[in-house]
């Protein structure tokens, strides 16, 4: 041990730790939450999207059939391509259920 890891006479000294360690409103340690999974999840949902409609506006479709053609198409192509995302969200609304009941 060296004199900076040495604890005070309280005993509340515990050195800070270093990396991706996330604690949650319940005190909990390790999960992303479930606010970081939502955002994960909106955030390929926005850059899917984002990437149909500038394909579609390349292609000359534009104004508010193209707007709605890049959401029924980002839509479809969001079920496959974020399927892990939804999943993660679902497990821990599941997860939270199921403690509130105990």
């Amino acid at each position: 041990m060296s004199a900076g890891d040495v604890p005070p006479a309280g005993g509340g000294f515990r050195p800070a730790r270093r990396g991706r360690l996330r604690v949650s409103a319940a005190g909990e340690t390790g999960d992303p939450g479930l606010m970081g999974l939502n955002l994960r999840y909106f955030a390929i949902r926005a850059v899917l999207f984002g990437g149909v409609l500038a394909v579609l506006l390349l292609l000359g479709l534009d104004g508010l059939f193209g707007f709605a053609l890049a959401l029924v198409i980002s839509g479809l192509l969001s079920y496959p391509l974020a399927l892990r995302q939804r999943r993660a969200v679902l497990n821990t609304i599941a997860v939270r259920r199921a403690g509130e009941h105990r």
